[in-house]
């Protein structure tokens, strides 16, 4: 999908040119929603794995690309941009692997929603400005799974209902109103099915990736 496409669902006023990819890694960039200045939807490209304003090095954020919802609010990493740069990352799905038993290999499975054509995954953004040129990055809540997830994962991003990301974006959200929507995704929500492992390797990035496969391991 295309941020002109993207910018039209999510209601962006601004958006920045993206071209569709179909296997995102960490480190990469990544269009994600977050409200401006004047407080009005843009769609920016940022780097998966959140760089603290305060670091150092910016090699910290290849660990920060997943965040715990529970604890997110009191760690280092997290708290400010907890309470003032919550982000919305939009997918058309994502990947997850399912261990084999008797196997070192594992399977991977495409998780996608059931009636919508994109997810909402809550997020949190980051600015770090310790080098020549700003970083801006961003980080993928996480909390428990749901029935279907709890197959493939002991964990599974925080998947915003659509009508939740006015109140997910809004900087004077309480944090009763962001903990009431740091929740797994409710059952039949979403669907799965499994890929081929080509997407183990990033440089592999075109939309077969996403079709279901028949054959299993």
């Amino acid at each position: 999908m295309s941020g002109a496409e993207l910018a039209e669902l999510l209601r962006a006023v601004r958006w920045s040119p993206w071209t569709a990819r179909y296997n995102i890694a960490p480190t990469q960039l990544a269009p994600i929603l977050r409200l401006g200045e004047d407080d009005q939807r843009e769609l920016v490209s940022a780097k998966w794995g959140l760089i603290p304003s305060w670091a150092k090095d910016s090699t910290i954020g290849n660990r920060m690309i997943n965040a715990r919802a529970e604890t997110a609010a009191e760690k280092p990493a997290f708290r400010a941009a907890m309470k003032k740069r919550r982000c919305v990352i939009p997918a058309s799905g994502f990947y997850e692997w399912q261990k084999i038993e008797g196997s070192k290999a594992k399977q991977p499975w495409f998780i996608h929603s059931a009636d919508k054509p994109i997810i909402a995954m809550a997020g949190l953004w980051e600015l770090w400005e310790r080098a020549d040129e700003p970083i801006e990055s961003f980080t993928v809540l996480t909390t428990t799974p749901n029935a279907m997830m709890t197959a493939l994962h002991d964990r599974m991003p925080v998947i915003l209902d659509p009508d939740d990301i006015s109140e997910w974006l809004a900087p004077d959200a309480s944090p009763e109103q962001i903990n009431g929507m740091l929740t797994p995704a409710s059952d039949g929500t979403l669907g799965a099915h499994r890929v081929s492992p080509r997407v183990n390797r990033p440089a592999n990035d075109d939309s077969s990736l996403t079709q279901p496969i028949t054959e299993t391991p």
